[in-house]
């Protein structure tokens, strides 16, 4: 389940993103999009409506269905967004974390360290950093004990998710590790007990993620 949306098409149509079925930017016709995702036609209206109500696609008499395509502004307010919520829920998070976290993800982030810089499999080494990298945020996100909070993160990752399919360049290997290091820095000061430190790490990470996507 996608972005905390219980929907099959919904799910299909991420899923052919990643699987490269389906590209940003493409536009074709409803019928098309609907043998692509495998769903009738009654099915296919709903996940429309949906996913035009996310402002993933856009429907256009006579011309047909075009998926959107993150623009510079689009990349900006996701990227800002993800910072207002990550750096409040990260301050809640510092006055709850264990050691238990902090041993937890400094093996973990040494071990995708070591994987990124020695594996030649890229797709098989961007599975665990995706799931790492879930776990670390999110850990930032569950601090607020809102479900609705965490409904609208698991939105806005999945939007950030298809920025990096449009530029997969940006988590290569050495950008990986990079990431990786930004995170120990946050890992650091939340162990010393440092909230602004572990908070100015964080905002330092996004904009340096944010220079990744758009540069590399």
């Amino acid at each position: 389940m996608y972005g905390g949306i219980d929907n099959p098409g919904y799910d299909a149509f991420f899923e052919a993103l990643i699987e490269g079925r389906l590209k940003l930017g493409q536009t074709l016709k409803q019928e098309e999009l609907g043998e692509i995702l495998g769903l009738s036609l009654s099915p296919m209206r709903e996940t429309t409506t949906l996913l035009a109500a996310e402002g993933l696609i856009k429907v256009r008499r006579k011309v047909g269905i075009t998926i959107f395509y993150p623009d510079m502004k689009f990349v900006g307010n996701t990227f800002q967004l993800r910072g207002l919520l990550e750096k409040e829920g990260l301050r809640k998070f510092a006055g709850t974390v264990t050691r238990a976290w902090i041993a937890r993800m400094r093996e973990a982030h040494a071990q995708i360290i070591t994987l990124a810089q020695s594996s030649t499999d890229l797709a098989g080494y961007r599975l665990p950093v995706k799931a790492l990298e879930s776990e670390f945020h999110d850990s930032f996100i569950t601090a607020f004990a809102n479900d609705q909070l965490s409904t609208l993160y698991a939105r806005l990752m999945q939007k950030m998710y298809l920025i990096r399919l449009h530029n997969l360049d940006a988590v290569g290997p050495a950008n990986t590790v990079q990431s990786m290091r930004e995170h120990l820095i946050i890992v650091d000061a939340l162990e010393a007990g440092d909230v602004d430190a572990a908070v100015n790490g964080l905002d330092r990470h996004l904009q340096a993620v944010l220079h990744r996507v758009l540069t590399t």
